[in-house]
């Protein structure tokens, strides 16, 4: 009886394997059905997402430095984009990345023929958030370029900050890449501009405060003083008139710090020709000028003075 039992026990374990055998089988043959399926449809999607006219080109890594790559990994890639080789596309340019339908979408770095690089996010072809690196070192990262003399830009066409690599600081407005317009510039020393550019020069109207406490208000042309203005020294004297080329050129006056005064004309820098000198006691020269000195001092009173002896 005991042997009847075991034997059928034994058969029994021998059906259940061979049905348990049956199972994997007919599992491992969906399995495959699946994978195939699967193939199919990456296949197909490869065949849609993958750029056209594109041929591969291994040769890429070879030609970006380890520096500006991307690190391809499941932080950087979002599971619904398939990252793809190298390619070269049919202008040219060589694109690692994501693509869907045939355009860059997702994470990717572009090799442009001039030897432009632009990495970052990608979305229907355009970047979307990155950084682009230009040929002669230059990098711009949203709206902010990083020069490779150092210069940094922060801005747009209009208007941005320029700040340099000796501490320097502009802040204004801009045209065509250039300082134009209204705008004020702090040097590393502590002199300060504020007024109007041209170009990157003053031209306009501005002041600048320099740092030995000289302070000149007025009238410039291509970054110098020129036409009217006033300059301030900070021992009381102080110069109002014409100025040409940043010297004193033209009729102005010349204050003193003594409360002396000259009136007249000046030429490249100097007082020229004939002039009144005012003395600190406020008595009324005619002078003659020769080479910026005062010759044949004879005072003469004042107006007032005068009239009241006649």
């Amino acid at each position: 009886m005991g042997n009847r039992q075991s034997q059928d026990e034994e058969i029994d374990d021998n059906r259940f394997n061979a049905i348990q055998r049956g199972l994997q089988k007919i599992q491992s043959g969906f399995q495959v059905f699946r994978n195939q399926q699967d193939e199919k449809k990456m296949k197909k999607l490869d065949e849609i997402d993958r750029p056209k006219n594109a041929t591969l080109c291994p040769e890429f890594y070879d030609m970006i430095a380890e520096d500006y790559r991307i690190q391809f990994d499941k932080k950087t890639v979002k599971k619904k984009f398939k990252r793809y080789p190298p390619f070269r596309l049919e202008n040219g340019d060589i694109y690692e990345g994501c693509w869907i339908h045939g355009k860059k979408h997702g994470l990717g770095i572009l090799l442009l023929q001039n030897g432009t690089i632009i990495q970052g996010e990608w979305q229907n072809d355009a970047l979307l958030d990155g950084r682009i690196i230009y040929p002669n070192g230059d990098i711009q990262v949203g709206n902010q370029y990083t020069y490779a003399n150092g210069i940094i830009f922060i801005g747009d066409d209009d208007y941005g900050i320029e700040k340099h690599p000796d501490g320097s600081i502009y802040t204004g407005e801009f045209h065509n890449g250039h300082k134009h317009g209204r705008g004020q510039f702090i040097y590393s020393d502590g002199s300060v501009y504020t007024g109007d550019f041209v170009e990157d020069l003053y031209s306009g109207y501005g002041e600048l405060k320099y740092y030995n406490k000289i302070v000149y208000e007025g009238q410039w042309f291509n970054g110098q003083m020129h036409g009217l203005g006033t300059l301030k020294w900070p021992d009381k004297r102080e110069y109002e008139g014409e100025f040409k080329y940043g010297l004193k050129n033209g009729p102005g006056k010349m204050k003193y710090s003594d409360k002396s005064e000259f009136h007249g004309i000046f030429e490249n820098g100097l007082k020229f020709g004939k002039g009144r000198w005012i003395d600190s006691h406020q008595q009324l020269q005619e002078r003659e000028i020769e080479n910026g000195h005062m010759l044949d001092p004879q005072l003469k009173p004042p107006p007032a003075q005068q009239s009241q002896n006649d």
